[in-house]
């Protein structure tokens, strides 16, 4: 297979092709920012670079099976101006247009922001004139689907995706939160965070509706649920009624929750006191503010802080300026011992299990904070690959402040794999 990949940026599309299993004869990709380029190459070293997207012509290049395009969006976005395309970034569509028409591939797979029906309709109306003999039930023929990377991810991620590709359905929800890929020891410098508002939506709880929104465990026989404060991995999707028989034979005794599956079924705990299988029910699917972060000057959005236990919310370029996501941490503090040399560099860090440190002769080791205090700090680029899907440390290579804009800038790899599965890898 043949592929062309527009507006490349750091090439997650060739982490779902690999993936998938699907061979790649050649992959030509079209981005202009050197630090993609750079993550590309690091990763995919066979990549064949192609410069700017304005100056491609379909005539140039071999049979291509599959052309995949993620054009700059800030013109449509909700978020922004909406200038649609009047703004230069946003009109960079029409590059793609034209390669489309010039190249008409076998498959094809756009991916843009929400936005206004008026500009929605533009970009239908103009893919759907190139491959007039697709349609999926649209005014125009191929009408976008819209995919929330909330579903295969913990990232509340809404985005449109045009494609002739068949058969597209929506992802069954895996049931992954923040909790799921946060670094159990990031290192000091994501500790920024000194003080928390904590009277946002009432109360200084993490929670404030603690009843109801607390991760909660449910016995089989449907019996009222207890309350648990949860471990990394612990809510990994719902458990029918009827799955009774089998949830017998996949109880584990030691505490730990299942892997993570792509279906409704597999996430059993072990109650030790009571003897009993329980189901564990992801409670949030949407992000969750619990505070704002006093200690920040600047808007309220970048001031917001998250609960561990819903979702990121949709990850941004995070220019600078304090921008990137902020979760809510509490509890006690842990000592750590090691530098990211190996090298002993002691430091303080927020414990998360609200446990003591091992008492020892050094007093300064021993250290508490209340277990009501919350405070705060960023998302690291580590777990933000992990929100996107992308292998961890993929990004690794170059500044923070580049891995955190190409990120936000990219792909959620499992959205793109959930599409191209569909595809015939011969593209025929």
């Amino acid at each position: 297979m043949k592929v062309l990949s527009l507006f490349d940026g750091m090439s997650c599309t060739q982490i779902a092709l690999k993936n998938l299993g699907i061979k790649v004869d050649t992959y030509y990709a079209s981005e202009i920012d050197k630090y993609g380029i750079q993550i590309a190459k690091k990763n995919f070293p066979d990549t064949v670079h192609l410069g700017d997207v304005k100056d491609i012509k379909g005539k140039d290049l071999p049979e291509i099976d599959l052309i995949v395009a993620g054009s700059p969006c800030q013109g449509f976005s909700f978020a922004g101006k909406q200038l649609a395309f009047d703004d230069p970034r946003s009109a960079l569509f029409f590059e793609f247009v034209r390669i489309l028409k010039e190249v008409k591939p076998k498959y094809f797979l756009l991916e843009n922001v929400r936005m206004k029906k008026e500009f929605q309709a533009v970009i239908s109306e103009q893919i759907s004139s190139i491959y007039p003999e697709c349609t999926n039930g649209g005014l125009f023929g191929i009408e976008p689907i819209l995919i929330n990377s909330a579903l295969l991810s913990a990232q509340n991620r809404n985005r449109l995706y045009w494609t002739n590709i068949p058969n597209i359905e929506q992802p069954e929800d895996v049931g992954l939160v923040l909790r799921d890929v946060l670094e159990d020891f990031p290192t000091k410098e994501f500790y920024a965070g000194k003080e928390l508002q904590k009277n946002y939506a009432g109360g200084n709880q993490l929670n404030p509706d603690y009843k109801s929104q607390c991760n909660t465990i449910h016995d089989i026989d449907k019996k009222s649920p207890t309350i648990s404060a949860g471990t990394h991995g612990y809510a990994n999707g719902y458990i029918s009624k009827k799955a009774n028989d089998e949830l017998k034979k996949m109880t584990t005794k030691d505490g730990k929750s299942y892997a993570l599956t792509a279906t409704y079924q597999g996430a059993v705990a072990w109650n030790s006191i009571e003897r009993k299988q329980r189901t564990m029910i992801p409670t949030y699917d949407t992000p969750k503010q619990v505070g704002t972060a006093a200690d920040l000057k600047g808007f309220d959005i970048i001031k917001r802080v998250y609960s561990e236990d819903g979702k990121s919310p949709t990850l941004t370029t995070m220019g600078g300026g304090h921008r990137e996501p902020k979760v809510a941490v509490k509890g006690g503090a842990i000592r750590g011992r090691y530098n990211d040399e190996g090298k002993t560099n002691q430091h303080l860090e927020i414990r998360k299990d609200t446990k003591s440190n091992a008492i020892t002769t050094v007093q300064k080791d021993s250290i508490a904070v209340k277990e009501e205090e919350l405070t705060w700090r960023k998302l690291t680029p580590l777990e933000c690959e992990r929100l996107q899907t992308v292998p961890d440390n993929y990004t690794d290579g170059v500044s923070n402040t580049q891995r955190y804009k190409m990120l936000g800038n990219g792909f959620t790899v499992r959205v793109i794999e959930h599409i191209l599965k569909n595809m015939n890898e011969k593209g025929e």
